[in-house]
């Protein structure tokens, strides 16, 4: 009897251990290239474009005047962004850092926004801990929802 309990137990522990083993192993973020510059829209001073990468395809394109409200748009992009995103490296979360505080800076100063582009890829613990960390300085100075 003994041991069925110290067995059930062992394997009760080794199921606790692999579920968050596999979830861990697949929490890297995608391919992301984000595009951010000045408005094409007069209610908000600048607007963010989010690509998802497939190789040197973008699978997806959203714009984006705020925080909430993503609009699935046609891809037009630069291809040698999407080349030099997918093919190169990424884009450090204190070089995202360092464009908030000069977009903070921008803000205040009343000038318009410079044009970035920024490449997220293999993030570990992205969904768990580092998806805010990345994209919320991104998005810092605009409005949570539409003007």
């Amino acid at each position: 009897m003994r041991s069925i309990v110290k067995m059930a137990a062992a394997a009760a522990l080794v199921a606790g251990f692999a579920g968050p083993l596999t979830a861990f192993a697949a929490d890297i973020s995608p391919t992301i290239l984000i595009e951010t510059g000045p408005s094409d829209n007069p209610a908000y001073r600048r607007m963010v474009f989010v690509k998802y990468l497939s190789g040197n395809n973008v699978t997806s394109n959203y714009k984006a005047y705020n925080r909430r409200e993503f609009i699935n748009v046609p891809d037009k992009s630069v291809s040698e962004r999407v080349t030099a995103c997918a093919r190169g490296g990424a884009t450090s979360l204190s070089e995202i850092k360092a464009y908030e505080r000069d977009e903070a800076k921008r803000k205040r100063k009343g000038q318009a926004p410079e044009p970035r582009s920024f490449c997220i890829k293999n993030v570990n613990n992205w969904n768990a801990k580092n998806k805010d960390k990345y994209l919320d300085p991104i998005f810092a100075s605009m409005p949570y929802l539409a003007q």
